[in-house]
């Protein structure tokens, strides 16, 4: 039954309280906001821009007071909107109805953040290039991480705005390999397979250019640009795709810097980056607002009900989410209720907001090994390939939550009906955490897509309106079908 809570706030509270309309500040780290300028002198002053291109990756921001990174804000709560796995209590925000256009707010700030982490990118680029007084070796890895975060910038755009799936399209991304100023914001739309090009060729630069581990979790690694690669490419489907994303990830899974965590659970709750199985990571800042009362208060989202019967019979039924009763705070009023809050950050009920500060639940991973084994069972039956394979990909996925047998994986005898449940597993392991759930969804039939997010009526609903205001500002965007 849907939760009966919150059924008589007002739109005005919506406008008020919802997380995206909260124009963020994507500050650089450690003292300066500039990118781009005559600002790099040295190594230390080449870390300082390169770290802001991190932060804007981590999505930073001062929104009320501590220094904190958003990560959230749009890497987790957007697309599990989309794949139908969470909503909003307070009313209906567009995106998980799937009603929304170029005018949303809701879906402008994934195309705003990911053209930040592009521009902060091409402005480290440039900056660094003339540079001789920082050390020949240091200088090339600090390439190759920039050359990263602007491949998954552009990959966002790709994935959630561009008409991905074929490369023949016009409908690509605005390929930007400079600084973006008042007079250089108008540039047309690339192809798709000239989109996919640029996003492989930083990639390629990446895999070469950084050590298989970096020094600390939240830095590049090859790893995880192989990683962002496969993604990519099981998106594109050209000649040789599937079996460069088996590849990829087949490195990933036996070369021994990253592995899959035995127990999900304690890795979310307990190990949290001291897992081997995290791969980048995004940091938490003193002072940063918990994430659990970001979920469960501020954002006040919930689990679906078709979500929770996902994980009938899951052991993940027991964690990932919790039937509670919770205080909720808004600017105007505090109102009590229950609901299915996504406890899977967090192992123990939410108390008020008061006691939220002491709640330190904040990990974020954006990429982590799972989804290497999932995205290698996925390459193989999608190119009719060993489904025994595959099925022992998807049992060590299962294991890991917890799962010692499952006899629809033993009983799927089609390539098809294989790579449904494997879907299914990304649906379920990847809710609130990196968009992953949303990319497997749309690799379904669209008849299938329906099943769990029935509010998609057409391919077009695949991929999101380009913002009206970059629109107007950019004269040379072409707006994608369906949203004219």
């Amino acid at each position: 039954m849907k939760n009966k809570i919150l059924n008589y706030m007002i739109a005005f509270c919506i406008i008020s309280c919802s997380l995206w309309s909260c124009k963020k500040q994507l500050d650089v780290f450690p003292t300066t906001q500039e990118v781009n300028g005559n600002v790099i002198k040295d190594t230390k002053s080449a870390t300082e821009v390169l770290n802001g291109v991190y932060y804007r990756f981590a999505n930073v921001n001062t929104i009320n007071g501590p220094l904190g990174a958003d990560w959230v804000d749009v890497n987790e709560w957007f697309p599990f909107e989309l794949a139908g796995s969470m909503y909003t209590i307070l009313g209906d925000d567009n995106v998980y109805s799937i009603t929304y256009g170029p005018t949303t707010g809701g879906t402008a700030a994934m195309w705003t953040y990911s053209f930040a982490i592009v521009n902060a990118a091409n402005g480290f680029l440039e900056n660094v290039a003339p540079v001789n007084s920082v050390p020949a070796a240091t200088k090339s890895e600090m390439i190759a991480e920039a050359k990263f975060l602007r491949a998954f910038g552009n990959s966002q755009l790709l994935l959630y705005y561009a008409q991905y799936a074929n490369p023949a399209s016009n409908y690509g991304i605005i390929i930007r390999d400079k600084f973006v100023t008042t007079s250089t914001i108008g540039q047309a739309r690339s192809t798709v397979a000239a989109s996919y090009k640029a996003i492989l060729e930083d990639l390629d630069a990446a895999i070469a250019g950084l050590p298989a581990k970096n020094t600390t979790i939240y830095q590049a690694n090859a790893n995880v640009a192989k990683l962002l690669k496969a993604r990519v490419l099981i998106n594109r489907n050209e000649p040789g795709d599937y079996a460069t994303v088996i590849s990829l990830t087949n490195d990933i899974i036996t070369g021994g810097a990253f592995s899959l965590d035995p127990s999900a659970k304690d890795m979310f709750y307990n190990k949290l980056y001291t897992s081997k199985e995290p791969m980048l990571g995004i940091p938490v800042y003193p002072n940063q607002p918990s994430k659990n009362y970001q979920y469960n208060t501020y954002g006040s989202y919930a689990v679906t009900d078709s979500y929770a019967k996902l994980l009938t019979n899951d052991p993940r039924s027991n964690w990932v989410y919790l039937n509670q009763s919770l205080t909720f705070y808004t600017p105007y009023f505090t109102t009590t209720g229950t609901s299915n809050e996504l406890t899977k950050y967090y192992s123990g009920p939410y108390t008020t907001y008061p006691d939220a500060g002491n709640v330190q639940v904040e990990t974020c991973y954006p990429f982590r090994v799972t989804e290497a084994y999932l995205l290698q069972a996925e390459a193989i039956t999608l190119s009719n390939g060993d489904l025994t394979a595959a099925k022992t990909l998807l049992k060590a996925v299962e294991a890991s939550a917890g799962i010692t047998s499952d006899p629809a994986v033993d009983n799927a005898g089609t390539a098809a009906a294989l790579h449904s449940l494997i879907v299914k597993e990304e649906i379920k392991n990847f809710i609130g955490e990196n968009g992953a759930d949303w990319f497997a969804l749309r690799r379904l039939p669209l008849s299938e897509i329906q099943t769990y997010q029935p509010a998609i009526k057409s391919v077009d609903q695949l991929i999101l309106p380009i913002p009206q205001a970059d629109i107007s500002s950019n004269g040379s965007i072409k707006q994608n079908p369906g949203y004219l």
